[in-house]
């Protein structure tokens, strides 16, 4: 059985990085670039991750931006796909700053102005934690503005979908979220049959706060 791995608005996978440190060794994970795909539409995406897929087992874990991916992919049929995890993720227009996208400064953001202390509280929950700030950073140096602006553009316009989706699902909700709203929560509950709602301690990027916490819940998953 694999793990795979779907970041979030960065698409390098990067992020991801502190989960791998703890997961051991025998969990068999692939990380998918989204950088790499073909196509920036999230609903081709995950047809195009499914030709990945093929007929093996895995369990997804996906982050924030990529629930929508994830979401799509796991109603396509003749996939393997035991359980999704969807990590701080939203299904439709998580907020109404994110309208506000088009004013977002990327290369303020992008530059490094931006005190350490000040990324670790909103994005974190963690007072200063200069490792993942410094991972978030060097993240968003691998891909472009354009790039950014457009998934910032798919965000803002989300629409709800409507499908039930019958895969067993796990939807894990950060104590410290300020970009994504509590009713991102109530439409993975009005459409996932099947879903656990937990709440672990840490900010929107909740798998790089809590990794501990995140690899423990893949294994738990692992051994269902």
């Amino acid at each position: 059985m694999k793990v795979l791995l779907i970041p979030g608005m960065d698409g390098t996978g990067k992020l991801f990085s502190p989960l791998l440190d703890e997961l051991p060794s025998c969990v068999d994970t692939q990380v998918i670039c989204l950088n790499d795909l073909i196509t920036q539409n999230p609903i081709e995406q995950a047809l195009e991750i499914a030709s990945l897929i093929g007929s093996e087992e895995v369990i997804i874990l996906s982050e924030s931006y990529s629930g929508y991916i994830a979401y799509h992919l796991a109603l396509l049929p003749n996939l393997n796909i035991k359980h999704v995890i969807f990590a701080a993720s939203f299904l439709e227009n998580p907020t109404w700053l994110s309208r506000l996208n088009k004013l977002l400064p990327l290369n303020l953001v992008r530059s490094g102005l931006i005190p350490d202390i000040a990324l670790s509280s909103v994005l974190f929950a963690q007072r200063n934690n200069k490792k993942v700030v410094n991972l978030f950073n060097s993240s968003l140096k691998l891909i472009n503005n354009s790039t950014l602006r457009h998934r910032l553009k798919v965000i803002a316009n989300l629409v709800r979908p409507s499908e039930p989706l019958s895969v067993p699902c796990t939807y894990v909700q950060a104590s410290n979220d300020y970009l994504v709203s509590n009713k991102s929560v109530d439409v993975f509950k009005e459409l996932c049959i099947n879903i656990n709602i937990v709440k672990a301690s840490g900010g929107h990027f909740i798998v790089q706060s809590n990794p501990h916490y995140f690899s423990k819940l893949v294994q738990d998953v692992i051994a269902l």
